[in-house]
């Protein structure tokens, strides 16, 4: 039977061609993204240790290795500064270094802070050992003196400095400094700076210049002969550093430090991306075995023959599942090497969408040729199990008296089908019921999921219920536009309801899946509008860069525009409730009920007067208070405010703090903190053409400010949400080029299946035109089958998605974008036809005697 199922696989060598096209495709996804988070695991890796390039030991501050965040200095622990000449002065030590990690923006030649990634430019402090240093210079050298500099290539590239330039760098105070430009180095894709600019300094120099009070961390390098171990003994008997609370590697423990955070940047990612890999290996398998049935049932005669001669139902089960194996095998190897492609792919298409994912290195496992082609093998001989099955159950004599060549409509869904259907339908719905009204965001979600999985798996079992009633509904309006042609393509598409829900499964789930993320998001944007509509009303933003203040100057210069209504100044910080660490907020008192409206529960927001607090009404239980309660705030330099809860709010997510308190008490806590930002409206009949001119004026000379209107805030907001969209539908797009292969192939074997039904009608006057429009039709007839059973469920799962944030947070619009949705539809009908050309071309070549005599 092998040598038979080979034979068969070589005659049928056409029908299994686009088969194999989408194992190939969803074998390479799959291997194409475990491919590419092991590339950027590598590049990560990489970059990261060469933090630890000839460093035997290191010192950092309590708490261990952090890739620092540069937002919040002030609170940043760091290594005792006279720590450094403690350990160089050690025997065993060959040198040290003290490396600093701040914040330093640097201003373009037009003046402009020089922004990456929202982050304002990070500074660094260059060693005096080259053997410790962690950059390769692309030219010139590092700082030497107090006024040189050196910047990241990446930056002095796209701002056009060279060696020789000045470059000008704002330190912690808010003042410019000017420094020459010496060298020019590449940072690789050391994701420590996140894409940000990157300047360094002598060490001396970064201190000042970012304000560090110490250093990140103290990187050593020993004498030849002394042990790393050796060398940390010596480092922890150091007075300096007892009971510092530092912490202590050798170099080796540094390296896998690094690399357990290479890992921790990747891992999550790349589980994202796998999601979608699944989901376009379980559509192929539905191909697959759509395809299976067919040739099962076309080859009735050939398995009847092979009855008749003596072969058994076991061998002839045995037969189909080594072609399933044979053509898997081939396919998958084919799709392992696509992957290799496809992961260039996927590192291009999320650079493209901004998430800078860079893969300096390609590198290809063992491991990820394992998963994936087993993954291939597995999806495509456990697809043809149930096909294989039943080719044993078709009796030779009845097989042998059906026409060569032809294949009986197949019965309509049984009983047990729509019953089972209809039960997992009613049941998915009813959890998701229970999720929709759930309080608890994370548990509804979950509930929710598991509900619309099991509709889901409901609707696809009487998807041939389903299937000929709305081919008849999608039929008619091209049946009174072109005639006969496209009513015989109704008829053609519907007769096989079986058939043609099995072909559309595939397109529907990676529909659905596209309009719940397409339903979601446009309801984010018109949750988001609506909640600064009614909440947070504002004209115009002045924010400053993350770890700054607004200036006192500048608050009074905008409070003083004439062409400006309301001015309040908002202050954000961290302060401890009740033990509890929260974000505290504060606004003017101007601002109440003119800036800021939330939704309260208790009370409002204009009680919150010195002496007072206003906390989400989610946190009462967390922060044990309650309404008319007092609790105690505390700052981390151990300042103490006791405060009255005298209302809450609802927690939605948007615009407002996790505790309010009153500008006042918020100055006690934190005496030294500014406004984070100033907002604004604009005077009655001022224009706000004018109204952003004045603002703009009033804050030209900082380059620390940005002026953002709410229309600025609405364009990153859908911006933003637009590229999400565009990656998720971009991730599926493959599930959904799978999938109308799918519908070609089916379309090419019912090409195949019904050459005498075509002779016919050409006998009888069809032209070669009309049967290719014919087959284009019913093509595209499955193709809107499928898109529009993916935008029903796609929309109502979106829409129980919104229905349980909106009940979970008391914020949530549900917008359906119908433009967007028209468009699937449109793009799903051209689709089928573009799917139905070969066929269609290969059915009007066939001469008509030709097709009549085929035996």
């Amino acid at each position: 039977m092998f040598k038979t199922a080979l034979a068969n696989l070589r005659a049928h060598k056409a029908r299994m061609l686009l088969s194999s096209i989408t194992v190939l495709l969803g074998v390479g996804f799959v291997a194409g993204t475990l491919i590419f988070t092991d590339s950027i695991k590598q590049s990560f890796f990489d970059s990261f240790a060469r933090q630890a390039k000839n460093v035997d030991a290191a010192v950092t501050p309590a708490g261990g290795l952090q890739v620092a965040s540069i937002e919040n200095q002030q609170d940043k622990k760091t290594v005792d500064p006279a720590a450094l000449d403690a350990v160089r002065n050690l025997p065993d030590v060959a040198s040290a270094e003290g490396r600093v990690l701040g914040p330093a923006p640097v201003l373009d030649k037009a003046g402009k802070v020089v922004k990456g990634s929202g982050g304002i430019g990070v500074g660094v402090a260059f060693p005096t050992d080259a053997k410790l240093g962690y950059f390769d210079f692309a030219a010139g050298h590092a700082p030497a003196a107090a006024t040189d500099v050196a910047l990241d290539k990446a930056t002095a590239d796209d701002r056009h400095f060279a060696l020789g330039d000045q470059v000008t760098v704002i330190d912690h105070g808010d003042r410019r400094e000017t420094f020459r430009l010496v060298g020019i180095f590449d940072t690789s894709t050391d994701k420590t700076y996140a894409g940000e600019s990157v300047v360094g300094f002598d060490t001396a120099t970064a201190l000042r210049v970012t304000g560090s009070a110490g250093y990140d961390q103290i990187a050593v390098r020993a004498k030849s002969g002394v042990s790393q171990d050796h060398l940390v003994t010596e480092l922890k008997d150091l007075p300096v550093l007892d009971g510092s609370g530092a912490t202590f590697y050798t170099g080796a423990q540094l390296q896998t430090e690094l690399a357990n955070q290479a890992t921790g940047y990747t891992s999550g990612f790349g589980t994202f991306l796998l999601v979608f890999a699944i989901i376009a290996a379980l559509v192929s398998a539905l191909v697959i075995q759509n395809t299976f049935q067919i040739l099962v049932a076309q080859r009735a005669r050939e398995l009847a023959l092979l009855r008749c001669v003596g072969a058994t139902r076991r061998q002839v089960f045995g037969s189909t599942l080594i072609e399933a194996l044979v053509f898997g095998t081939l396919a998958s190897v084919a799709g392992f090497f696509t992957g290799i492609g496809l992961s260039k792919g996927l590192s291009a298409l999320l650079n493209a969408a901004g998430l800078n994912m860079p893969t300096d290195h390609l590198v290809v496992n063992a491991d990820a040729a394992l998963y994936s082609i087993g993954l291939g093998l597995l999806l495509t001989v456990g697809s043809a199990v149930l096909p294989a099955r039943a080719a044993t159950r078709v009796a030779p004599v009845q097989a042998l008296s059906a026409q060569l060549g032809e294949t009986r409509v197949t019965r309509k869904a049984g009983r047990v089908r729509v019953t089972v259907g209809l039960l997992l339908a009613a049941a998915g719905i009813a959890v998701g019921y229970l999720g929709m009204q759930t309080q608890d965001r994370s548990r509804g979600f979950m509930i929710l999921t598991v509900g619309a999985m099991v509709t889901f798996v409901g609707v696809l079992a009487l998807g041939p219920v389903i299937a000929s009633p709305v081919i008849r509904v999608l039929g008619w309006l091209p049946g009174r536009a072109l005639g006969p042609t496209a009513r015989l393509a109704t008829a053609n598409a519907g007769r096989n309801p079986r058939r043609v829900a099995a072909t559309t499964a595939a397109l529907t789930i990676g529909i659905t899946l596209v309009t719940m993320f397409t339903v979601v998001t446009a309801s984010i944007k018109a949750s988001a509008t609506d909640s600064i509509r009614q909440h947070f009303p504002f004209d115009y933003q002045v924010v400053a860069d993350p770890g700054r203040s607004v200036p006192a100057d500048a608050v009074a210069k905008l409070k003083a525009l004439p062409e400006l209504g309301t001015v309040a100044a908002e202050y954000d910080g961290k302060v401890t409730v009740n033990g509890s660490t929260e974000h505290a907020g504060a606004i003017d008192a101007v601002g109440y009920h003119t800036l800021i409206n939330p939704i309260m529960k208790q009370g409002s927001i204009s009680d919150v007067v010195p002496g007072t607090v206003a906390v989400p009404d989610n946190q009462l239980a967390a922060l044990h208070t309650a309404v008319g309660q007092t609790v105690t705030a505390t700052a981390a330099d151990g300042r103490t405010v006791s405060l009255k809860v005298v209302a809450t709010y609802e927690d939605s997510g948007i615009g407002m703090p996790e505790t309010a308190l009153s500008v006042p008490d918020f100055q006690k806590l934190l005496p030294s903190q500014g406004p984070g930002t100033v907002t604004m409206l604009a005077k009655p009949g001022v224009t706000l053409a004018a109204t952003r001119s004045a603002v703009e004026a009033a804050v030209e000379n900082d380059p620390l400010l940005t002026v953002n209107s709410v229309a600025d805030y609405k364009n990153q907001l859908n911006s933003s949400l637009n590229q999400i969209l565009a990656l998720f539908t971009a991730m599926l797009g493959l599930a959904i080029l799978i999938a109308l292969i799918g519908i070609a192939n089916t379309l090419s074997l019912s090409v195949l299946e019904r050459t005498r039904e075509s002779a016919l009608l050409r006998a009888l006057g069809l032209t070669k035109q009309q049967l290719r429009r014919m087959l284009m039709l019913e093509a595209m007839l499955m193709a809107v089958l499928g898109v529009s059973l993916g935008i029903v469920m796609g929309g109502g799962f979106g829409w129980a998605l919104v229905h349980l944030v909106a009940k979970a947070t008391g914020v949530g619009s549900l917008a359906i974008p119908y433009t967007q949705l028209l468009i699937y539809v449109v793009a799903g009908a051209l689709a089928g036809v573009l799917a139905a050309v070969i066929p269609a071309r290969r059915a009007a070549r066939q001469t008509v005697a030709a097709a009549i005599t085929e035996a």
